[in-house]
């Protein structure tokens, strides 16, 4: 592939998972109650955009530029939509968590065991406690869980 559809393809790409890294942060601050507000990631997202337009404006693609066999839009817009399609499927994140949480709740309702009163005490203390401070006591959980030996 030569180094404009590469880059193109490749802005592409990080364009899509600043999207979803942005959908993401927003799914998880609504899961906790909250209300979603703008963030860094937000930013990242509109950034990344920008940077895919300007290089296919830059790029003054020809009207027959094909990438995957698919002849780009001579429109820049349309254009980034068509290359943010083309990159999907080969995103790292695949779906985002609510594609799952059937699958998930019905996995906890069969497997998991109940809660003990130890358990129920540290929830108690949890909730308690403001959901940044919470967000990163569960971060540090999950980071020891899977290094055990940190």
């Amino acid at each position: 592939m030569d180094p404009t559809r590469s880059m193109l393809l490749a802005l592409a790409k990080r364009a899509e998972e600043t999207r979803l890294d942005w959908q993401a942060g927003r799914a998880a601050v609504r899961a906790r109650g909250e209300t979603p507000q703008r963030s860094e990631a937000f930013a990242h997202h509109i950034q990344a955009n920008l940077c895919l337009l300007t290089a296919i404006t830059a790029a003054a693609l020809p009207a027959d530029f094909r990438i995957y066999d698919v002849t780009l839009s001579t429109d820049p817009v349309a254009a980034a939509q068509q290359l943010r399609d083309i990159a999907h499927p080969y995103d790292r994140h695949g779906a985002i968590e609510a594609a799952h949480e059937a699958a998930r709740q019905a996995y906890k309702a069969a497997l998991a065991e109940p809660i003990t009163t130890q358990e129920q005490q540290y929830v108690d203390i949890l909730a308690t406690l403001t959901p940044a401070r919470r967000d990163k006591i569960v971060d540090a959980a999950e980071q020891r869980a899977s290094h055990p030996k940190l």
